[in-house]
């Protein structure tokens, strides 16, 4: 049913306002569908991370972790850590934004995320409803910009199947 399917852009309970799943009942999922792998993209965190990557290796799935940072251009990254180095330079770049500002309020520096976004994170790009990585008429020269950030740019397409009732569509 899922056959090569990875979901890269699931988010945990821990993502206020954006997630509504524990880490371990989105690992069970992906387990009950067949999927191999599946990526935890917390806002401006790692929080679920721990409990995820645990939850992960007891179902034998590939957990991939990352976060969508918010930048002080506007936009919101979601960057995935593709190995140890690229876990610890996400996790620098977001205590560096956390301990200049309030709970709540940071903004990850363009500078900071080609300092610490170079080694082992991949940058994602999408387009959805809330205008995440491209938006607000940045396009193209948004993705060249986070293309020469991080070490690997992948672009991604966000499809969304709107629900009706039984036979409006």
């Amino acid at each position: 049913m899922t056959d090569g399917y990875i979901e890269l852009n699931a988010r945990p309970a821990f993502s206020f306002l954006e997630g509504a799943s524990l880490p371990e009942e989105l690992i069970s999922t992906c387990a009950d569908f067949g999927m191999p792998a599946m990526a935890l993209i917390d806002r401006d965190g790692v929080y679920g991370s721990p409990r995820f990557h645990m939850a992960a290796q007891k179902a034998g799935i590939r957990a991939h972790i990352g976060a969508e940072v918010t930048c002080t251009d506007g936009h919101r990254y979601p960057l995935l850590a593709e190995s140890r180095a690229g876990y610890q330079n996400l996790c620098r770049l977001i205590t560096k934004m956390k301990l200049r500002t309030k709970k709540g309020e940071g903004a990850v520096r363009m500078e900071e995320l080609q300092e610490h976004g170079a080694a082992g994170v991949f940058g994602a790009s999408r387009n959805s409803g809330d205008e995440v990585g491209v938006g607000q008429g940045g396009g193209a020269s948004t993705l060249r910009l986070l293309h020469t950030c991080v070490s690997q740019f992948i672009p991604l397409a966000a499809f969304h199947r709107p629900l009706y009732p039984a036979g409006q569509n």
